[in-house]
């Protein structure tokens, strides 16, 4: 037996590993490509065989070997085992493509999303240090987000597209964030998300956005800077004062409204937020007074203030308006003084929709948790139609918003953002036939049936059709919250 042994042919694999041990590289490489042919050979050989490759400086190879090993790894089911062969690869070539693609793809199967799309913002992030070419991974990252949604990849990639300089995309994924912090109720996170992306693109649509979220956090201070300053930013226009007045009142946030007007250094400014304000609380009286005054300042602002307020308030009409003269006109600031308690310094005109500096969007694991059982694919889709409508690309926003339509989760946002997007492009008939068909196919709670009514009754008043905007006013107000 002994004798048997001895003259015993070695085997290709014997001889690769006595070659491994006299660290003989071309013997190791000569041995492993024979054993490579046989196919399906143990990880501890091509870890050598690798090994030996690099050492004799054919890395290019060795790379191929290891990207194709761990590929077929991955399609097999063995994560794990494919992740470790693919960190090797971009230990050798941090630049392939191809590994890093690999790598997200494994992390995904082990439902670690944190892995999966640190990889791709850790590889666009050195391909653009770099200044290189990152069109592909833009495209793996994107692909990437629209299965696994998260507000906070949004945020950071919103952040690293900001550095590159890709100004609309940073607005876009800014927006989506934000729609998807609003969804779980994250306003603070949702708030800062809107105000960066203001800084991009001021519109309608944003301020919007703002006013809505705003109303929903807990510091009072933020609330009515912000607030004032987006007052400030639309001086002169009346109907986004008017809904901002209304969403703050709406929210139980009178004394904010009331607190904002002390401040206003603007006479006329003032009587118009006034004016607002008890339209909405439903000072009827106090209202035609504030109007009286302001038609002595403004006339034109007056009678589209007086106008609103008949629509609303149709009983407002038995009141008449007496022609004082300007002279007349108590002042608003002695008016408000003798109301409200005044609390103007931490109200200064400086730095209203300023964003909290922060370092860089951090992500971590805890807070992402299971991606996939977080957001659903609705939810991910009307915060993108909100940034198309925000973007101004309107025929895509309401694409995606009919197809949001058959969920009742969002259904109320995505009636919203359909009629906000045909009325911007001058199609109010199609904004109502939109809205008055839902009342009649879907079911709402009491605040949406309201709200829906109001935004129809805004369509009609935008319209200049004033009888059927306070019909539809009047049903809105008929609906006990």
């Amino acid at each position: 037996m002994v004798f048997s042994n001895f003259f015993r042919k070695k085997t290709t694999e014997e001889f690769f590993q006595e070659a491994v041990k006299e660290r003989n590289y071309l013997k190791v490489v000569s041995y492993g490509r024979e054993l490579l042919e046989k196919g399906n050979i143990p990880t501890s050989i091509i870890n050598h065989y690798v090994d030996a490759l690099i050492k004799l400086g054919n890395k290019k190879e060795a790379v191929e070997l290891l990207v194709d090993y761990a590929e077929n790894k991955l399609k097999n089911g063995y994560y794990s085992s494919s992740i470790a062969f693919l960190k090797k690869v971009l230990a050798y070539d941090a630049s392939n493509f191809k590994a890093v693609k690999l790598l997200s793809n494994a992390y995904m199967k082990k439902k670690l999303h944190f892995e999966a799309f640190n990889v791709l913002i850790s590889f666009f992030n050195r391909l653009q240090k770099e200044g290189k070419d990152i069109s592909k991974i833009r495209e793996q990252i994107e692909y990437f987000l629209d299965k696994y949604s998260h507000p906070v990849f949004y945020e950071v990639y919103a952040e690293i597209l900001d550095k590159a300089g890709f100004s609309e995309e940073v607005y876009k994924n800014l927006m989506v964030a934000g729609g998807m912090f609003v969804s779980v109720k994250k306003y603070d996170e949702a708030l800062d998300c809107y105000l960066r992306a203001r800084k991009i693109k001021q519109n309608d649509i944003i301020d919007g956005k703002i006013i809505e979220t705003v109303t929903r956090i807990g510091d009072s201070v933020r609330r009515k800077k912000i607030l004032k300053g987006l007052i400030l930013n639309n001086i002169s226009d009346i109907d986004f004062l008017h809904n901002a007045v209304k969403e703050f009142v709406v929210n139980n946030l009178t004394d904010d409204i009331d607190q904002v007007i002390l401040s206003l250094k603007d006479s006329k400014l003032k009587w118009v937020i006034l004016s607002l304000r008890d339209i909405e609380v439903g000072e009827i009286e106090q209202a035609f007074g504030n109007i009286e005054n302001l038609y002595k300042i403004d006339v034109s602002i007056a009678e589209k203030i007086k106008g609103k307020l008949f629509s609303i308030c149709p009983e407002a009409a038995d009141y008449d308006i007496e022609k004082s003269s300007p002279s007349d006109i108590p002042s608003s600031n002695d008016i408000l003084a003798s109301i409200f308690s005044v609390v103007e310094d931490e109200l200064s005109d400086e730095d209203l929709l300023n964003v909290p500096e922060k370092s860089e969007v951090s992500i971590s694991r805890d807070e992402i948790g299971e991606v996939g059982d977080k957001f659903d694919s609705f939810l991910h889709k009307i915060s993108m139609a909100e940034a198309m409508l925000g973007l101004g690309n309107y025929d895509k926003a309401i694409s995606l918003a009919r197809e949001c339509l058959e969920y009742p989760e969002v259904r109320f946002r995505a009636l919203s953002l359909i009629a906000s997007a045909y009325s911007v492009i001058g199609d109010s008939n199609e904004a109502l036939k939109i809205l008055i068909d839902a009342l009649k196919e879907y079911s709402f709670s009491p605040d949406e049936e309201k709200a829906l009514k109001e935004t129809i009754a805004k369509v009609y008043e935008e319209m200049g059709d004033s009888p059927k905007a306070s019909f539809w006013y009047k049903e809105a107000n008929s609906i006990s919250s």
